[in-house]
């Protein structure tokens, strides 16, 4: 078990144990889904033992809840009065991009996440479908806002938009983590954000 760091405070202390776990466990995500991943074992690749990781979160569910609100909910840019629609739109694209250049490894994680959840059984269907959806309206809203700001133009078919820039996005995102080989997620990600504001844009 790691020893604790010299200096710091008590909640620096469990902040950084946290943040260990959740590195762990987008790793463990990564390499064999959540439900095959135990608290015990991301506790082990943490360097924490089980007892520990039960007394600090209570258990797997609990470490998911706290990868969810982590990581998860970052791959929902905020809304911002002063954007335009055209921006709210791409808000989405960008924020991927920001994590891939400095986080790939979680990055990875939430995605197989994502994709995890179209099980039934999955205990992150609920909570991913529900970032999906939102995601989606705020597409929506933002091209909605872009046609009375006019960074996107009128006369598109507003529903067709929203479909295809939603697919285009999960599309690339699957390629990345089926075919990662010569899949470059930043190049494809920048071509994807060139199209839309050439299709969409005003």
């Amino acid at each position: 078990m790691p020893s604790p760091a010299r200096g710091l405070t008590q909640p620096e202390r469990v902040e950084t144990s946290r943040r260990r776990l959740m590195e762990a466990a987008a790793e463990l995500i990564v390499e064999k889904g959540w439900e095959a991943t135990t608290a015990a074992e991301i506790g082990r690749r943490a360097g924490y033992s089980r007892t520990m990781v039960h007394a600090r979160f209570g258990g797997k569910e609990a470490i998911l809840e706290d990868f969810l609100h982590e990581y998860v909910s970052r791959l929902s840019p905020a809304v911002h009065a002063h954007a335009t629609g055209m921006d709210q739109v791409l808000a989405h694209i960008d924020r991927i991009r920001d994590l891939y250049a400095h986080d790939p490894d979680v990055l990875r994680a939430m995605f197989v996440s994502t994709f995890e959840s179209i099980k039934t059984t999955s205990p992150l269907r609920e909570r991913v479908n529900d970032q999906l959806t939102g995601g989606i309206a705020n597409v929506a809203d933002g091209l909605r806002k872009g046609q009375r700001d006019k960074s996107v133009r009128r006369g598109i078919d507003l529903d067709r938009a929203v479909s295809d820039i939603t697919a285009v996005f999960f599309g690339i995102a699957f390629l990345w983590i089926a075919v990662p080989t010569g899949f470059d997620l930043d190049t494809e990600l920048a071509h994807a954000r060139e199209r839309i504001v050439r299709d969409y844009g005003a």
